[in-house]
This record gives C-alpha cells, structure tokens and sequence, in this order.
C-alpha cells in the first residue's frame, strides 16, 4: 500500500512537472502548431523512465495532455494534445528500453560507448516517434502545410534531441542512487576549493555575458571551463553548470542579444541548438572517460594492496619458517640446508607470478587507454578533410556569388567588414592543418602506447628494440619532463644500426622501463641532495656487438649505488628505497628476464654521487 502512494505520488509530481516545463517551452514556439525550438521535456521523461521505471508512463501522458486545455480547449487541439501526449509517452517508453536494451543499466554515463548509445537510442532514433506523431496531428488538423511538413518536422526532433542531451544526464545524475552525496564531503570541497569555484564562476560569467548577452564570438570558450569543470569538480555540479549555460544562451537567444541570433528566431535557436550539442556531447564523453579512469585506477589501487597483504603474509610465512629452522639448525642443518634451498626457489616463484600479474594488467590498461582514446580520435582526424572541402566548397560559392554580383549590398559589405572575411579564409584552412596535425600527434602517441603494451607479442618474435625504447620513454615522459624542477630530465639518445631482435617483447620492455625509472628516481634523489640543482641526463646507446650479440646501455648522472649494495641489487625484494615505494623485484626481473629467459647478459657500473650505467647484452636469435 505504502508504495502505490508512493508511486501516485511520484505519478502526479511527474505530471505537474512535466506540465510546467512543456508550458514554459511553448514559449520558445515560433512555428505553425506551437512547435518548439528546444523542448526540456523530452530529456525529462526520459530520465524519470529510466530512474523509476515505465510504470511513471501515466505522469507524462497527462503532462504531455495537459497544456493543450490550458492553452486553448477547442476539440481539434485536444484530439491533436491526445496524440502528442501518445506520442510523448511512448518516446519515453521506447527510448528507455533501448537504452537499457542496449547499455544494460539505467544509468548510462559511466562508459564512453554508453554515452554514444545514450546519445543514438535515446536522442537521435526514440525521438523521431515523437515527431511522427506530432507533426502527423498537425498536419491531418490542417495546422501545418504539405510543403511545411519537412521544416517542422525536423525542427521538433532536434528540440526532443536537444533536451535529452542537455537535462536528461543531469536528472540522472541527480537522482540516482548510486550518487552517494555526503554533506560533510560538500563542505570539506568548498572549503579546500573556495578560490578555484569563485574562479571558474567569474570566468564563466564573462564569457556568458560577453557570448550570450553582447554577441562577442567567444562562445566555445565554454569548452575549456567546462572541461576544467569535468576534471575539478563533481559531476552533480558539471551536469547543472552545462544545463545553467545553455539555458542561458537560449535566454540571450530569445533576447536577440546572443551570438547565435540569425534572420528569425527560429533559424537562431536551431544554430544555437548545434552548439549545444556539441559541447554537451563533449562534456558527456569527457565525463565518462574520467570515470572510467578513476574506476581503472581504483582498480589497480586495490589488486596492488591485496597484492601487498599477499606479500607481506607470504613474507611472515617464510619468517616463521626461518626461525623455525634456525632452532633447529644444530640438529638438522642438512634438512635446513634442503629448506633453505626450498624458500629460495619459492622466492623466485613468487617474484616471477608477481611480476606476471604486474606485466599483465599494466600491459591491458595501457592497451585499453590506448584503444579507448584511438576511437574518438580517428573518428576526428577522418572527418577533418571532408570538413575542409566543404568550406572550400562554400568559399568558392561565395567567391563566385562576388564576383557575378559586382555591386552588394552595403549591409553585406559591413558584415563582410566586421567578420573579417579575408582573414577568415586564410585562417580556417590554417586551423583545419593545426588541428590535422594534433590529431596526427595523438594518432603516433597512441601507436606508441600499443607498442609498449604489446599485448599480440607476448610470444617469442623478433622485434625493434628502438620501438620498445621509444615507447618505454613515452610512457615515462610526465616524469622526464616534470622531475627535478625547475630542471627537467634531458634523454639522450645515440642509436646504432641494429637488426630485429628475436626475444619476448613485453618482458624487454618492462626491463627498460624498470631501469629507466630508477635512472630517474636516482637523479631525483641527487637534486633533493646538493644544494644547486644539477641537470639531469640520461644517455640511451645502442651498438652491434658482434654478429650474434646487441648491446643496450643506459646510463645517468643520479646518486648513484654503495658499493655494499651493488653485489645485491639483483637479489630479490632487495631495496634500498622507504617502505611502499619499491618492492625489489625490479632489477631481480630485470635479471631473470634477460639472463635466465634471454640468455643475455646484465651487468651494473656505478660511481656515488657519479651516475650509474646498466650493459645489457641480447642474442640477436634465440
């Protein structure tokens, strides 16, 4: 009983909700049959559909039904208000389901292919049957022409599309349970981020003012704020400022004060409409990406500590068997001698599953990131020559228009004056080439993340060991270039001639990267240490030692290694780094790796307070 009147009570909330809104929106109609130009009650039928369930369907249907009697009671508009409403409802419903059918969750803003199905069965497909059912009554009613069926048509399903885009994620933010909101956690971030808020809102103001209120062509400056809004702030917060912005472009719009404001009201809110969606569908992507981020480093977070309570239990183990021994190593040395051999062979057991585990999920988020990034970023680089045609295209068109018509009209002479026109042909074909060219950079760095992961060369085969360099150093370029501030880390690369080298390419890799990372650790230390920061280098060689034989060197100019260490440091869980930032097992497997799997050679040279230089020899085939 308690929840039926619960659910009537959300029913007729919905209703009236939906009511207010549909009325406010018809006041943005500028076409024959009260026909909207952006219509929020699209997004929010959908939302609540996907929140509770399609047993809210009567609130909408009687929301949808019930401006037509209050606008005007006449029997034609209330048969056109009975299959809109229809129509509403099972948008709603549909939409819904293949959301759901497809993303399998009622919340699909946590993956960046949920966002796109959200986007393609929610907005762009669901949407056309309430368009159908809409501009149909219209024009059976004699509302509308046959020659306006197409105009109105359209424009009433990119206003439904548009408002599922902009309020339907922000609802769904808001009300979904698992948005667990903490008070105490609100007030804590206010504290700590009191300036960068105020500093966001007064930029954001200036750019709504400006953009939205003066007709300054600064609108896609929103884009940066919003995206500092997706990384800083929490997602409750980005959803509203993306409604609060594009609410009130639509109200400068329908002011005539904005800069989407074009010949009618209805041409600028359709212009308006596109910019929408672009950064809403941006933001939305973006906020899905860091979602999956913090989900992928949560992840990882917690197999490293349930890896560390493993090792630490499995090292206490082992102490207790040591002690054990130790008592009775006066009567059983041969048996403790036996044992002994035991834990050493259980040490380079675990050693190695660890550094399986490690090699293995390091190797599938790097592919992951890599693939996930790939996606978006090819479907970019492949539409910016159509785009570029297509704007030579217009150019040409407005070139030939001004040359067949020698005398235009002033008003076209001011504008062509006021935007600049000469300029704007040299610089967009040069802002379609920088654009090409970061995509291309992205394109290359993503080639080099698969690389290092490889993932399809887990098998013996020969590879590029500069291939394997290059990549390892990509991976480690946020260090390279912020360590030792305010001097960075300098790569000095001197290559040789070398042929593919048969090995295991994953396990290769990982040896640089171990190497290379204490190479920085090891200059980092330095520069804490002397009192004038020195610069940091690191040389990379590699040379043809024989016919059968390469050799790698990596040397730096860090701390460098005791000599009392130098003898261990392949030993494992062996560090002379603080507790929880080494576990020393990388040189160990580095060691394994290249003389145990390789049958190579590995050997350490290091000068305290000098640098360090690690050889290391392959056989060209196993």
């Amino acid at each position: 009983m308690v929840q039926r009147h619960e659910n009537l009570s959300r029913v007729l909330l919905i209703a009236i909700f939906y009511s207010l809104v549909a009325l406010l929106g018809m006041q943005l109609a500028v076409l024959p049959g009260d026909v909207a130009t952006v219509w929020v009650p699209a997004g929010f039928s959908l939302a609540v559909t996907l929140l509770w369930g399609p047993k809210v369907w009567p609130g909408i249907l009687i929301g949808a039904f019930s401006t037509y009697p209050i606008l005007n009671p006449s029997p034609v508009n209330l048969a056109i208000g009975v299959v809109t409403a229809t129509g509403n409802t099972l948008t709603a419903l549909v939409g819904a389901h293949l959301v759901q059918r497809f993303t399998h969750r009622p919340y699909p803003l946590h993956h960046t292919n949920h966002v796109f199905l959200f986007i393609i069965w929610g907005g762009l497909i669901s949407q056309l049957i309430s368009a159908t059912f809409g501009v149909t009554a219209l024009w059976v009613a004699q509302w509308i022409s046959g020659s306006e069926f197409g105009h109105v048509f359209l424009t009433w399903w990119i206003a439904n599309v548009t408002g599922v885009i902009i309020y339907a994620p922000c609802l769904l933010v808001w009300f979904t349970p698992t948005q667990q909101r903490n008070t105490r956690g609100i007030k804590n971030f206010l504290r700590q981020n009191l300036l960068e808020i105020l500093a966001w809102l007064i930029l954001a103001a200036i750019v709504v003012k400006f953009a939205f209120f003066e007709q300054a062509p600064i609108e896609y400056l929103m884009m940066p704020l919003l995206v500092w809004a997706v990384f800083r702030f929490p997602v409750t917060w980005t959803t509203s400022a993306l409604v609060l912005t594009t609410s009130l472009a639509v109200i400068g719009t329908v002011q005539g004060r904005s800069i989407f404001v074009r010949d009618n009201l209805n041409a600028s809110l359709l212009f308006l409409d596109s910019f929408i969606a672009v950064i809403s569908i941006a933001v939305l992507v973006l906020i899905a990406i860091l979602n999956e981020r913090t989900q992928a480093v949560c992840d990882l977070k917690n197999a490293k500590q349930d890896l560390e309570i493993r090792v630490k239990e499995r090292t206490q183990e082992l102490s207790d068997v040591n002690q054990q021994l130790e008592q009775q190593q006066l009567y059983l040395k041969q048996q403790a001698d036996s044992l002994t051999n035991a834990l050493s062979q259980l040490k380079r057991t675990q050693a190695q599953l660890i550094q399986n585990e490690t090699m293995t999920g390091l190797g599938q988020l790097v592919a992951g990131v890599a693939h996930e990034i790939n996606n978006p970023i090819g479907f970019i680089h492949s539409n910016l020559t159509p785009a570029q045609e297509y704007f030579e295209d217009i150019l040409k068109l407005l070139l030939l228009y001004q040359a067949k018509t020698p005398k235009p009209d002033p008003e076209i002479l001011e504008f062509m004056e006021e935007i600049d026109f000469e300029f704007l042909q040299e610089d967009f074909l040069k802002l379609i080439t920088s654009m090409r060219s970061g995509s291309e950079r992205i394109q290359r760095i993503v080639l080099s993340l698969r690389n290092f992961s490889r993932l399809d060369e887990a098998e013996l085969k020969a590879v590029d060991i500069h291939d394997g360099l290059d990549s390892t150093l990509l991976v480690l370029q946020h260090r390279l270039r912020d360590a030792g501030s305010p001097c960075s880390i300098q790569v000095v690369k001197h290559y040789g001639q070398l042929p593919k080298v048969e090995c295991f390419a994953i396990y290769i890799n990982q040896v640089f990267m171990n190497i290379i990372n204490n190479a920085i650790d090891g200059i980092l230390t330095r520069q804490q240490t002397e009192t004038t920061p020195i610069q940091g280098i690191i040389q990379l060689e590699t040379r043809l030692f024989n016919d059968s034989l390469v050799q790698i060197l990596i040397s730096d100019n860090g701390i460098g290694i005791n000599p009392e260490h130098q003898t261990r440091i392949f030993e494992p869980f062996f560090t002379t780094k603080d507790v929880g930032q080494g576990t020393g097992l990388g040189l160990y497997n580095s060691y394994e790796t290249i003389v145990t799997q390789h049958g190579g050679s590995l050997v350490c040279d290091s000068t305290p307070n000098q640098g360090t230089r690690f050889e290391i020899t392959l056989p060209i085939g196993k």
